[in-house]
């Protein structure tokens, strides 16, 4: 300890060296073998938790439904992806065949009720199934979104 004497004021200072083990006492830092030591005498509720949540998970598999879930948008065809069939309608039609864009709606309203009548016939069944068909754009015709809910894959 060293004291300094000035006229009217007293000043005393302590000089400690906290670093003196090795150890540093920032309370930012974790020290591991603290932290292991505490886990160890715990060890007995970390056990019991683990075996709980392993009992409530085979519970829940015991009772729970499979559920699978099948997703698809559906756009409109490009002019390439349909070139085979428009290239046989030029054939067929020759001059009076319909235009691309014509082909193009054909295909999906096609599509569409094909889907619209799948989807009512799985509805019907003695176990109904579930397809929907809606619009993935509010107000807009295409593209649409089909989903597929079932208990097997």
């Amino acid at each position: 300890m060293r004291t300094w004497k000035f006229p009217s004021v007293r000043v005393m200072m302590r000089v400690e060296n906290n670093n003196v083990s090795g150890q540093n006492h920032d309370p930012e830092q974790i020290d591991l073998i603290d932290l292991l030591v505490q886990l160890w005498r715990g060890k007995m509720t970390i056990i019991i938790s683990v075996i709980v949540a392993i009992a409530l998970a085979i519970g829940y598999l015991a009772v729970a439904k499979e559920k699978w879930t099948s997703t698809a948008i559906i756009t409109q065809p490009d002019v390439g992806q349909i070139a085979g069939y428009n290239n046989a309608m030029n054939v067929i039609y020759g001059q009076a065949a319909p235009k691309v864009s014509d082909l193009q709606e054909t295909l999906i309203g096609r599509f569409s009720s094909a889907f619209s009548a799948l989807a009512e016939t799985l509805d019907n069944q003695e176990e109904p199934e579930k397809l929907t068909i809606e619009p993935s754009v509010k107000n807009q015709q295409l593209p649409l979104t089909v989903s597929y809910v079932g208990q097997t894959a």
